[in-house]
């Protein structure tokens, strides 16, 4: 598990500014510290992802759309595997709750929870749990939204399939005194258009049937984390009648998809091969903004805040295959 420094912890009423002698108020809110519960290491994301440095807005719509792309190796091959094993490294911090974590400290104890963790796994073939560990720490490591709610801790069966989005993840904007709540749709197919489409499916869905409204019962049900006070900060944001407070509702968005164009580097040294890809994945990202301004264009909830992350892979069926070969590694 990452650690945290204790002092991070601690309410900032006042701090000093670095300009002058006077001292500044800061927003007392326990919200301001919700960062500190950020889990993912965002080293294992910059060895693994890295993306574009391409801005495609969506007209009418606050949406900010990623185009990420995995890392290449020295030998010029995508770490996909590499990915994978990051995703895995993670499983205790994704699976549990800090209640059903306790406090390990013998090297058996964190073994049993990493037991425990990988237990709750269903582990299809085709299934979306790849998806839903990348999202996870799409949403950490970039975004810089902690996850709120284990939802995988609230599974009896392992067999069972949890309903509602792929994560509940939750940011404080100081400026704004508002609450972001991040609310998780993952898809990995082998066809971008698919996958776009399944997608905003899936969003649609999620506001037909009303699981809005029970994703936030988990917020006040099943709280990831033990500090009360942030609790208590976290359900006044989250009651949606109380006059002086409100939270946003963000959808976060990862789109992984079959892309064969990953280079081939053979007879090409790293940059020569990365240069190629970045070439060719800029050429199409005019295409893959089109797929969500088509779909956002009859969309019912384009008033919502979106973070769309776009990633290509040599092939979606290996990485799902190297996740769970991952996850069953002894």
């Amino acid at each position: 598990m990452a650690a945290r420094k204790e002092n991070l912890r601690t309410p900032r009423a006042i701090i000093a500014t670095t300009t002058g002698s006077s001292a500044r108020l800061m927003d007392p809110t326990p919200l301001a510290q919700l960062h500190t519960y950020l889990e993912a290491s965002r080293q294992k994301y910059d060895a693994c992802l890295d993306h574009l440095e391409v801005v495609l807005p969506v007209p009418g719509v606050t949406a900010t759309v990623r185009f990420h792309y995995l890392r290449l190796d020295a030998n010029g091959v995508p770490k996909f595997k590499d990915l994978a094993l990051c995703l895995v490294d993670h499983v205790i911090e994704f699976c549990l709750s800090a209640r059903r974590r306790g406090t390990p400290k013998a090297f058996h104890e964190f073994s049993r929870l990493n037991r425990e963790a990988r237990a709750l796994l269903r582990q299809h073939a085709k299934g979306g749990e790849a998806g839903e560990f990348l999202l996870y720490l799409l949403m950490e490591a970039v975004l810089r939204a902690p996850q709120v709610v284990a939802k995988m801790d609230l599974k009896t069966n392992p067999k069972m399939e949890v309903h509602g989005s792929d994560g509940i993840h939750m940011r404080y904007d100081e400026k704004e005194h508002c609450l972001d709540v991040f609310f998780g749709e993952a898809k990995l197919e082998q066809s971008v258009t698919a996958a776009v489409k399944h997608a905003f499916e899936s969003i649609a869905s999620f506001h037909a049937t009303g699981l809005v409204e029970h994703e936030f019962g988990l917020v006040t049900s099943h709280f990831k984390h033990l500090d009360a006070k942030l609790q208590e900060a976290v359900l006044e944001y989250v009651d949606r009648l109380n006059p002086k407070k409100d939270c946003r509702i963000n959808h976060a968005m990862l789109v992984g998809f079959t892309w064969p164009p990953y280079p081939d580097s053979a007879g090409k040294s790293y940059k020569e091969a990365i240069d190629q890809f970045v070439t060719l994945y800029t050429k199409e990202c005019p295409k893959l903004h089109e797929l969500l301004t088509v779909q956002f264009g009859a969309f019912a909830h384009k008033h919502l805040r979106y973070d769309i992350f776009f990633l290509p892979f040599p092939d979606v069926q290996s990485f799902r295959d190297a996740f769970n070969a991952a996850l069953n590694a002894e």
